[in-house]
């Protein structure tokens, strides 16, 4: 389906705000749904509104419009993807909403109740004088009905906060009916889910304006963004220049004014009613009391309105046109003022027009300029159209054509028109020039301002001219500019797909030959640069005159006859091939670890290409079977070649790892050796029962299924070793060692696995547990009571290291269980035990209730026991 530019113009943004919500002619979708069809009518539409945005007029329109699309691109989006279910049920249910609207405006013209069930003192005193019966006997009947007495509420006319006033419009791009849906979502045509409290309301503070701010800062730059960081700005100033109220006051302006304009529109009460509860979401409540405020105001000039809605939407023209038909001196005071300012702005506006046209064609630019100003002061002037389709557009200039073998590269200078969008077609034409714009090739640009283009699939050994054409994209009626040509240009391709096979002794080439070609020549240049020319055929060669290990460059050129003169030649494609001997095999691998890294060496390192490739297993080729290279894996081992060898990273799991030496096209398969895996998690070693050791890490599902665990005291020379199965790790929550109790153990675990019918081992993790020593401690006391001082002496049968000691006083009759059970008297960190070396900690006991005292220390290596319990009393 072609985009049919002009229609959508007419359907979509000259009929302005707000935009249609037929998804069909939104997009110019077309009838069959089929995913191609719709992502080329959306890539289109876009292009159309990136061209339009730079006619005023249409800028409004076109702000929503890109809003909307945020909301209607995943329905887009899967359509064109092949899944056009959502879209058609989008489809079908805005032609049941359609249905359902044309239904309740049918219903509204039918009308004649109300339905509001509240009635003003003052219409009760009309029906009282009217049917000549008392008030109090119209006010006994209102409960029976279900009708009841108020005063309407009043409804400001005009936007309560002068921050506020353009908002409407921002509102309007986002999607969105008023600030309460505003203030509750945060994607353009969002909805409240709670109805609407307006008389009432819950007071907006500044808490939930800021998290309406986040919720609409996360949109992506554009209208959106733009239009509701400009609607939170404003309600920001509201909010601190008038408070909550101030903001209740914008929502009540906000949802009356739609309830004016259809109460002038002769809607009955029944239908403002719903149109304010099920259209605007407000609560019932508060819908009826807003309705009966509206029906109860002060009836203004109908024509007065119109006239000032016309001058605030631009329709000058049309406001002009209107007042000229109105009797003289049918108007009130204002609104005569009003219309002569109407008439002139539009008296400028035609200034700046016939302006506009008298400009020569070299200031066309200017000309547009002056257009976009009386179009931003009048929108509806129709002359303004017909002097822009006019307008001039200057040509490009420096346009060249050059070839080569893979097609020709056609650049030029930018035009010098710079307004209206200006666009670049691009011509070809065979054997003449292109006459216009719409002779010859079409080729695509790959941006609509790009001034430079691949020609890739010219027609070959003929006459080819390029023209570019500039035509300004936002007025598709107005007349391009003329020709700029260049040429003739004669495409000659070169071949394709060449490529060189070395091997043995000799170089095998093939190529795809173009098919207009007379024959192919073909240059081989040693290294020295002697050169000699090569027998071919049309498709390749095979060159049997090359010694191993050096490199020859080849140039094969295409030969094509001509009718009138010698054969000419191309400039050639060329390549470089190296024949190599076949690959030999390495003998042996030895891989190691140093500093966290694998260094593999092959023994001895052949003269070609060493590549490594894991295996989680004995590999499907033995040692010196000869194979492709399309045959390998896909993916070698990541080495970096050292004069020591090749470097590589230690694998996540054992790996056995088989080093292929490669040569050209060809490999062989050499040597295998297992690489270690890393090291397991950090070993935790804890005692447990005084007679063993628990000893957890974190075992890896990738890393085997089983560990050799291996331990020695500190002491002893040595160790014992055990295999643990990952269930049975699991089974004892660890692995359990035997270890005398207070014994120092040193412990390695490495994972082992049967790689190739080989052991291998990964690489070890290593923990220490340092002997326990037992630290005694005694309680001295001295002086008096009320000036008594106890002292804690600590002792230790061997060295070791206390990291804190604290002499600790309870608070109550309970000794310590802890430090924090009371006051610490004294302390000392970092104290060294041992025979010899004991440590003294003293204190003050001063006066109060007896209680307990304890030490208490901090240290890996050491266990405090505690004297008897009657001497850690306070006495």
């Amino acid at each position: 389906m072609v985009f049919d530019e002009p229609r959508y113009r007419r359907e979509v943004l000259d009929a302005g705000l707000p935009v249609t919500e037929d998804l069909r002619t939104r997009y110019q979708l077309p009838r069959h749904l089929d995913g191609p069809a719709v992502a080329e009518a959306v890539v289109a539409v876009r292009a159309c509104w990136r061209r339009s945005r730079a006619r005023l007029k249409y800028r409004p329109v076109i702000e929503q419009l890109e809003a909307g699309y945020l909301v209607h691109r995943p329905l887009l989006d899967a359509a064109a993807a092949g899944d056009p279910g959502r879209l058609r049920a989008a489809l079908e249910a805005y032609g049941q909403r359609a249905d359902a609207e044309r239904v309740r405006l049918r219903t509204a013209l039918r009308e004649a109740t109300s339905g509001l069930g509240m009635l003003a003192e003052s219409t009760v005193a009309e029906l009282a004088t009217a049917h000549q019966v008392p008030e109090d006997l119209v006010r006994s009947l209102l409960p029976a009905l279900g009708l009841r007495i108020a005063e309407p509420d009043p409804l400001p006319r005009t936007v309560p906060h002068p921050s506020y006033a353009r908002c409407a419009r921002q509102l309007e791009v986002l999607g969105l009916r008023h600030l309460g849906d505003f203030l509750a979502t945060g994607t353009p045509g969002g909805r409240t889910a709670r109805p609407v409290r307006v008389f009432d309301m819950p007071p907006v503070g500044p808490p939930d304006v800021e998290a309406a701010s986040r919720r609409w800062g996360r949109l992506p730059h554009g209208a959106a963004h733009t239009a509701a960081q400009a609607v939170i700005a404003a309600v920001r100033g509201v909010l601190a220049d008038q408070g909550p109220d101030g903001l209740a006051r914008v929502l009540l302006h906000e949802l009356a004014t739609p309830l004016r304009t259809r109460h002038t529109a002769r809607a009955t009460p029944a239908t403002l009613l719903g149109y304010a509860v099920d259209e605007l979401s407000v609560a019932e409540a508060d819908a009826r009391r807003l309705v009966f405020a509206v029906l109860h105001e002060a009836a203004g000039d109908p024509v007065a309105e119109r006239l000032r809605r016309m001058a605030a939407d631009g329709r000058l023209a049309e406001a002009a046109a209107m007042a000229d038909r109105l009797p003289p001196g049918s108007l009130a005071e204002d609104v005569r003022a009003l219309v002569e300012h109407v008439r002139q702005k539009l008296a400028e506006a035609r200034a700046l027009v016939e302006t506009a046209r008298r400009l020569p064609p070299a200031d066309a630019d200017r000309a547009w300029d002056l257009l976009e100003q009386a179009e931003a002061a009048v929108h509806d002037l129709p002359e303004i159209d017909a002097v822009r389709r006019g307008l001039t557009v200057r040509p490009v200039s420096g346009l060249t054509a050059v070839p080569d073998g893979a097609g020709i590269t056609v650049r030029w200078r930018p035009s010098p028109s710079t307004r209206g969008e200006p666009e670049y077609v691009l011509l070809r034409g065979e054997r003449r020039p292109p006459r216009d714009a719409d002779d010859g090739t079409v080729l695509s640009l790959t941006r609509a301002r790009a001034t430079s283009y691949l020609d890739g699939s010219p027609p070959a050994c003929v006459p080819l001219y390029y023209a570019v054409a500039v035509r300004r994209a936002a007025e598709p009626g107005s007349a391009p500019s003329p020709l700029t040509v260049t040429g003739p240009v004669v495409h000659r391709p070169e071949v394709t797909d060449a490529r060189l096979r070395p091997g043995d002794r000799r170089i095998v080439a093939e190529w795809a030959c173009p098919d207009r070609a007379h024959s192919v020549e073909v240059v081989r240049t040693a290294p020295g640069g002697e050169t000699v020319p090569v027998p071919c055929r049309r498709d390749g060669f095979t060159d049997d005159g090359v010694a191993n290990a050096t490199t020859y460059a080849y140039r094969i050129r295409v030969v094509y006859g001509t009718d009138d003169g010698p054969p000419v030649r191309t400039a050639g494609v060329r390549r470089t091939a190296t024949p190599l001997a076949p690959p030999e095999p390495v003998a042996d691998l030895d891989i190691r670890s140093v500093d966290g890294r694998l260094l593999a060496r092959p023994d001895p390192l052949p003269d070609g290409e060493v590549r490594l490739y894991g295996f989680d297993d004995a590999p499907p080729w033995p040692a010196g079977t000869r194979l492709r290279t399309t045959e390998l894996p896909e993916r070698p081992i990541l080495a970096q070649l050292a004069p020591e060898g090749l470097w590589f990273a230690p694998p996540s799991r054992l790996t056995l790892v088989v080093a292929v030496t490669v040569a050209g096209e060809h490999a062989v398969i050499g040597a295998h050796a297992a690489a270690a895996a890393p090291a397991l998690g950090t070993l935790t070693l804890t005692r447990y029962g005084g007679t063993g050791v628990t000893v957890v890490f974190d075992w890896p599902p990738d890393s085997g299924d089983e560990v050799e665990v291996t331990w020695r005291g500190t002491d002893a020379t040595d160790g014992q070793r055990r295999t643990v199965t990952r269930a049975a790790y699991l089974h004892e929550a660890g692995v359990r060692l035997p270890v005398a109790d207070g014994a120092g153990v040193d412990v390695e675990v490495r994972t082992i696995a049967l790689l190739g019918g080989v052991p291998a081992h990964g690489e070890p993790s290593t923990a220490a547990l340092p002997a326990r020593v037992d630290v005694d401690y005694r309680l001295e006391r001295h002086g008096l009571p009320g000036r008594r001082t106890v002292t804690a002496v600590f002792t230790a049968p061997a060295t070791v290291r206390a990291e804190r000691l604290l002499l600790v006083r309870s608070d109550g009759p309970v000794r310590p269980l802890e430090p924090g059970d009371g006051d610490v008297l004294a302390a000392a960190t970092d104290v060294t035990l041992g025979p010899g070396q004991d440590v003294r900690l003293s204190a003050r006991l001063a006066r109060g209730p007896s209680g307990g005292l304890r030490c208490f220390a901090e240290g890996e290596s050491l266990v405090l026991r505690d004297p008897p319990p009657h001497t850690l009393k306070v006495r």
